[in-house]
Formats: C-alpha cells, sequence, structure tokens
C-alpha cells in the first residue's frame, strides 16, 4: 500500500479542505442567490398587487368625481329649470294682478263699487252675524263714499 508522508497528508488534507470550501461556497452562494430571486419574485408580486389595488382605487375615486360632478349638473340644471318655471309663473301672476288692478281701478274710476267696499257692506249686512256699531259705521261710509264718487262719475 502506498504511504504518504506527513507533508503529503498534510497538503493533501489542505487541498481537500480548498476544495471542501469552495465547494461550499459556490453552494451557498447558489442557496443565497436562490433565496434572494424568490425574495425578489415575491416583493415584485406584492408590488405588483399593491399597484394593482391602488390603479383600482384611483379608478374607483375617478368614478366617484364623475359621479357627484353629474349629480351636481343634473341638480344645477333642475334648479335653473326650476328657476325658470317660478319666474314665468310670477310673470303670469303678476300680469293677473295687473289685469285686476286695473278692472278694480276701472270699476271704482265708472262708478262701480270697489272690492273693500262691498267686502264691508256685506260684512255688516250678513244675516249669520249680528255686525257691531264700529262694522255698521264702516259700511255706511263705504256705501256713502261710493255714491258720492259714482255721482261724480256720472257727472263726468
Amino acid at each position: 500500500m502506498w504511504r504518504m508522508s506527513k507533508v503529503e497528508a498534510v497538503a493533501f488534507i489542505m487541498i481537500g479542505n480548498a476544495e471542501r470550501q469552495v465547494h461550499w461556497r459556490v453552494k451557498r452562494d447558489a442557496e443565497i442567490e436562490a433565496l434572494r430571486a424568490t425574495t425578489t419574485k415575491a416583493e415584485l408580486a406584492l408590488t405588483q398587487a399593491e399597484n394593482h389595488l391602488l390603479r383600482q382605487r384611483v379608478l374607483d375615486l375617478e368614478k366617484a368625481l364623475a359621479r357627484r360632478e353629474s349629480a351636481a349638473k343634473s341638480a344645477q340644471t333642475k334648479a335653473a329649470s326650476e328657476v325658470a318655471r317660478l319666474k314665468e309663473k310670477n310673470k303670469e301672476i303678476q300680469f293677473k294682478l295687473r289685469q285686476m288692478w286695473e278692472y278694480n281701478n276701472e270699476i271704482a274710476n265708472g262708478g262701480g263699487l270697489t272690492f273693500k267696499a262691498s267686502s264691508l257692506i256685506a260684512k255688516a249686512l250678513h244675516p249669520d252675524a249680528t255686525p257691531s256699531e264700529e262694522v255698521r259705521l264702516e259700511a255706511f261710509k263705504a256705501f256713502s263714499a261710493w255714491k258720492g264718487d259714482r255721482d261724480a262719475a256720472r257727472r263726468r
């Protein structure tokens, strides 16, 4: 059998240890790279998922903003149409009021009985309620004023 000397044995062990260390380092580096690659892939997947969630949130917020703007425009349009409708109604009522004033003025100027005077007289002559002396006096004054105005209108 072949025998090694101590120097040869030490050299064999050293070479063996050096080779083992290189082998161990290569194996360790490969494991580290594999872990890094796995970690990087996991971080990338997590980041992509987070990015997707954030984009979805942005889209949801944009849709909500669009809905609110649409609702605001709709409400504004409804309010504008309501304002226009009320203005038109106001014009109609003013026109009717103007006609009523003109009619009452024609009656008063033509010698007819005014609404106020006819109301006072009707109140004084109502059969269900006995009028007070003040009500009778006011009705008499209104009737006398109407009679005087009517006679004056006839003379014109």
